[in-house]
């Protein structure tokens, strides 16, 4: 096994430089002895968690690491984090390598959520819990999962959309269709967009399924469509990085902030560009508030506490409880009162190219 310690794939084992007052102090969840509270642990008593991330290909994953490492250094928790670059096979070993390391807990971010089952099978046999994190593990059946309603997601971008221009043609720009979360996403937009369809006044004009999520994908979808004479009124894009392809591809026809576009995970980029007009809206999924629920769960599930949520999930195989987290639709209207109040973005930051509302 070659790279596991190499530039990326380091092992955190102390705190982040972040506001761990805040984050002690932000009411994140009622579970079994949870509700309650925990002391901040001795020393002595520090868990090993063992952390996979899918890869740094998205801007929210360093925040996800960040806050989970930092929440759970103040829980009395070290953490060793691995990042699978998109890649199964990777991601197989270093599961199987901080199994070798003795963790208490694994926390998975799986980077394609059909080629798991058998780390997850593994980890149990040694009696290790796994909690999924942000994308369930099919026909794994995972102790716990943690994650946003992906449907909710779709229907908030499909919603705006139609609040917005009523009627006409939509492209969706989906993610990946092996990610359990991109098809819930896409059901929700559908779910929403169907009786409009039916109606006649609502056309689709591309629905994409991409096989990475990259940005020259994006474009090249966008720039080969409009190319061919085609212009969306909408484009309901899975993630903000695919919005930021798909606005390029417009700019280049002077089309950016004429055809809406609607976006997920609230990136920088994408809250400037939705203060600068040429994106619409995008979907908030606070991860401070997923990152630092996942810790404190993941310290529970380390100590062997009964953890009890209210919901759950099939994964093909199994029911998994299932810790949901609902997201927000993020407008230029909305920029304050949800990203900046959240302290996701400063306000300076996300208004850096254009004058803020009320001329502060």
């Amino acid at each position: 096994m070659t790279g596991l310690h190499g530039n990326k794939r380091t092992i955190w084992m102390a705190a982040i430089g972040l506001g761990l007052a805040a984050l002690a102090g932000t009411a994140w969840l009622v579970l079994g002895a949870a509700a309650r509270g925990h002391a901040r642990p001795e020393p002595t008593d520090r868990l090993l968690i063992g952390f996979s991330i899918d890869s740094f290909v998205e801007e929210r994953r360093a925040r996800d690491r960040d806050v989970f490492v930092a929440t759970a250094s103040y829980l009395g928790a070290d953490v060793i984090v691995q990042v699978g670059d998109e890649s199964p096979e990777l991601q197989h070993q270093q599961i199987a390598y901080l199994l070798d390391q003795g963790v208490d807990v694994l926390v998975i971010i799986p980077c394609d959520a059909n080629e798991l089952a058998l780390s997850v099978a593994e980890a149990r046999r040694r009696g290790v819990p796994v909690l999924a994190y942000d994308r369930p593990i099919m026909n794994a059946g995972a102790d716990l999962y943690i994650g946003f309603n992906a449907e909710r997601a779709g229907e908030l971008q499909a919603l705006a959309a139609l609040a917005r221009i009523g009627s006409g043609d939509v492209a969706l720009y989906n993610g990946r269709r092996i990610d359990p979360d991109a098809r819930a996403m896409h059901d929700g937009a559908m779910r929403v967009l169907e009786p409009r369809i039916a109606s006649g006044d609502i056309r689709i004009v591309a629905d994409y399924w991409p096989e990475e999520l990259r940005n020259e994908e994006a474009y090249s979808m966008m720039d080969g469509f409009l190319g061919s004479g085609g212009a969306p009124d909408a484009v309901l894009a899975a993630g903000d990085m695919a919005a930021e392809a798909v606005i390029r591809a417009l700019a280049v026809r002077r089309l950016a902030g004429i055809v809406l576009v609607a976006g997920a995970d609230a990136d920088l980029a994408a809250c400037q560009r939705i203060a600068e007009g040429t994106q619409y809206m995008t979907v908030y999924k606070p991860i401070d508030r997923i990152a630092g629920t996942a810790a404190e769960l993941a310290v529970y599930l380390a100590r062997g506490e009964r953890v009890t949520v209210h919901n759950a999930i099939w994964d093909g195989s199994f029911r998994v409880p299932f810790y949901e987290i609902e997201p927000t639709g993020v407008f230029a209207d909305n920029l304050r009162e949800t990203v900046v109040k959240d302290g996701f973005h400063l306000e300076e930051d996300v208004y850096r190219n254009v004058l803020a509302p009320g001329g502060q």
